[in-house]
C-alpha cells in the first residue's frame, strides 16, 4: 500500500505489491483456526502437516508506530494454551542472540514487536495518529487469538519466529533486513540443534489445562524502546521506557477432556487440522454446555471480525443419545489444544468465531459434548 503515515499505513516502494487478501477477500493472516481459503488448506495439507517442522519463520512488513527498529518481532501469544516450553525457549535463548547478531554483524537495531499504545488507540478508531503526543501508557504487541499464524503454530507445540519488518524502510532495506534476520536465526537453529530437537521433542504432549480466553497484561519489568521526537521518520532519535503489553493470561482454562463428540461438519473441519476423528454411536454418559448467558463486544480492528463471542455455559452429566453422523475428537495428542479451542463453547477462537455452527440461544445446548 502507498505511504500514510498519519494513518501509521503502507510503505516505501515498490509501486506494486502483493497481499494476504485474496480473490476472494480472505485474510490468509486470519485463516488459520477457519480454513476458509483453498491457499490455507493448501499449505496445511501439502506444506506444514507435511514437513512438521520444528521452526517456522513468518516473514512480514509492518504498519503502526514510527520507531527505530529495522527489524521487529514476536512469539507465539497462545502460551497458556499450546505448551509454554517452546515459547519460552525463543524468547530466552534465541532472540536475544540473534538481536546481538543483528546489531553486530549487520549494524541492524532490532527489538519485540508493539505499537504504543496511544497509536493504537488511533489506529482502532480509524483516525490519524498524532506523532506530538506523549507516549507514555505502553507498548503493545497483537491480539492472542490463534487465527493469526504464529499464534495458531503455538498450539502446535513447536518453535516459531514471527517477523515484523519496518515498512517505513526503502524495499531494499527490507530485503536486506529480513535476510539477515532469517540468517541469523537459521544459524542459531545450526549451532544448536541438539537444544531445538530436544525442546520441540519435550513438547508434543499437550498440557493438562488449556486456556480458550486471556486477557492482556504488561509484564513487570520495563521496555526501552528506540523511536523519534516527534514521531515522524526525520523526528530525532529519542527513547522511552514504559510498560510493555505482551503478556497473555489465561482467563478460561479448561481441563482437557479425553475427546469431544462433535456433529459431522466440524468433524470435517477438525480432519482439516490434521486431527482424527472416529465413528461414534450408542447412548454415552457425557458433559453437555448449557448457555446462561450470550454477549458480544466488539473486537480490535486488526482481529478483522464484527464481533466476539461472549458465551456463557452450565455443565452437566448426562445420557444422550449419539447423532448418526456425529464423531469423536481425542485430545491426547500433539494438536489437542487445537481440539480444545475449537470445540469449548467458550473459546474466543472457536466453531462459533469461525462459523461452524450457529450461536445457540439462552437456555439451548451447546452441540459439541465433552467426553471420555
Amino acid at each position: 500500500r502507498k505511504l500514510d503515515l498519519p494513518k501509521l499505513e503502507g510503505q516505501i516502494g515498490p509501486e506494486k505489491v502483493g497481499t494476504r487478501v485474496n480473490k476472494s477477500g480472505v485474510n490468509l493472516n486470519r485463516d488459520y483456526m477457519r480454513q476458509a481459503s483453498t491457499e490455507m488448506r493448501q499449505l496445511q495439507s501439502r506444506v506444514v502437516q507435511v514437513w512438521e517442522p520444528e521452526l517456522t519463520i513468518d516473514t512480514h512488513a509492518t504498519n503502526g508506530s514510527v520507531h527505530r527498529y529495522a527489524m521487529t518481532y514476536d512469539i507465539p501469544h497462545t502460551v497458556a494454551s499450546g505448551r509454554p516450553e517452546p515459547i519460552a525457549f525463543m524468547r530466552s535463548k534465541v532472540m536475544p542472540v540473534v538481536t546481538a547478531a543483528l546489531e553486530k554483524t549487520h549494524s541492524l537495531l532490532a527489538g519485540w514487536y508493539g505499537n504504543f499504545v496511544e497509536d493504537e488507540r488511533a489506529l482502532d478508531a480509524r483516525r490519524d495518529a498524532d506523532p506530538t503526543s506523549p507516549v507514555s501508557e505502553g507498548w503493545m504487541t497483537y491480539p492472542h487469538n490463534p487465527r493469526f499464524g504464529s499464534n495458531y503454530r503455538g498450539l502446535s507445540n513447536r518453535l516459531d519466529l514471527l517477523l515484523e519488518c519496518y515498512s517505513y524502510l526503502t524495499f531494499a532495506d527490507r530485503v536486506r533486513t529480513t535476510y539477515a534476520t532469517i540468517l541469523e536465526a537459521l544459524t542459531y537453529v545450526a549451532t544448536h540443534p541438539d537444544d531445538v530437537m530436544q525442546v520441540v521433542a519435550a513438547s508434543r504432549a499437550p498440557r493438562d489445562q488449556i486456556a480458550v480466553r486471556y486477557k492482556l497484561e504488561a509484564f513487570d519489568e520495563l521496555i526501552e524502546i528506540a523511536t523519534r521526537t516527534p514521531r515522524t521518520l526525520d523526528g530525532a532519535p529519542s527513547t522511552v521506557k514504559i510498560r510493555y503489553y505482551s503478556n497473555f493470561i489465561g482467563t478460561t482454562v479448561i481441563d482437557r477432556p479425553a475427546a469431544y463428540i462433535v456433529p459431522a461438519n466440524v468433524a470435517e473441519h477438525l480432519e482439516r487440522h490434521r486431527l482424527r476423528t472416529e465413528p461414534v454411536s450408542g447412548s454415552r454418559e457425557v458433559e453437555v454446555a448449557t448457555v446462561t448467558g450470550f454477549d458480544t463486544e466488539g473486537g480490535r480492528k486488526i482481529l478483522e471480525a464484527a464481533q466476539v463471542g461472549d458465551l456463557q455455559v452450565e455443565w452437566k452429566r448426562a445420557t444422550r443419545a449419539v447423532p448418526a453422523d456425529a464423531r469423536r475428537v481425542r485430545t491426547d495428542n500433539p494438536l489437542g489444544a487445537v481440539a480444545v479451542y475449537l470445540c469449548e463453547p467458550e473459546s474466543d477462537d472457536g466453531v462459533i468465531e469461525n462459523g461452524l455452527i450457529t450461536p445457540p440461544g439462552l437456555g439451548a445446548e451447546f452441540p459439541i459434548w465433552r467426553t471420555d
